[in-house]
């Protein structure tokens, strides 16, 4: 027996004085412990339902049971993988004496590459491309928008860009 498994009726006799105990006060009793029981078992669902979303974190391998706990829960075929990500340009300062030739007009004698390297910011390869990809099987029916508020909810936040795709 738990913490909260609290058996209202057996309370209700137990802590009512001996000379109380008539069936018409004990039938008053029950009748004022129906909203505190309503009370009770809705206190337990919504514990249940914390102490599962505080068993699941942003990592892949809990995102991946929730989406399978809620829309497949036979075959759990519902699987994320890593997006695509190209690593950007980095340029070097001229103490670190790596030179990199990036196709300018004044370095057309240097000897090195012969096509122009574009350079972009951090900010820019990060939105290159998907952060995660989430796979469906196909035989999966489910809500598109249910799963994406799913998604929102366990991910991790600054892993803003992901993609559902039906295998």
């Amino acid at each position: 027996m738990g913490f909260f498994d609290i058996n209202y009726d057996t309370l209700r006799v137990q802590l009512l004085p001996v000379r109380l105990r008539k069936s018409v006060m004990k039938a008053w009793l029950r009748c004022l412990l129906i909203p505190v029981k309503w009370l009770h078992n809705v206190f337990m669902i919504d514990r249940e339902s914390n102490l599962y979303y505080l068993a699941h974190n942003s990592q892949i391998v809990y995102l991946e049971a929730v989406l399978n706990d809620v829309f497949d829960p036979i075959s759990r075929g519902i699987f994320i993988e890593d997006g695509l990500y190209e690593d950007p340009l980095f340029t070097y300062l001229i103490p670190e004496e790596r030179p990199l030739w990036l196709g300018l007009s004044s370095e057309s004698g240097t000897v090195g590459y012969t096509v122009p390297i574009a350079l972009f910011t951090d900010a820019e390869t990060s939105l290159l491309g998907n952060a995660f990809i989430v796979n469906v099987p196909g035989a999966v029916s489910f809500d598109t928008d249910r799963m994406k508020a799913l998604i929102n909810r366990y991910r991790l936040a600054g892993r803003s860009i992901y993609q559902i795709v039906i295998y």
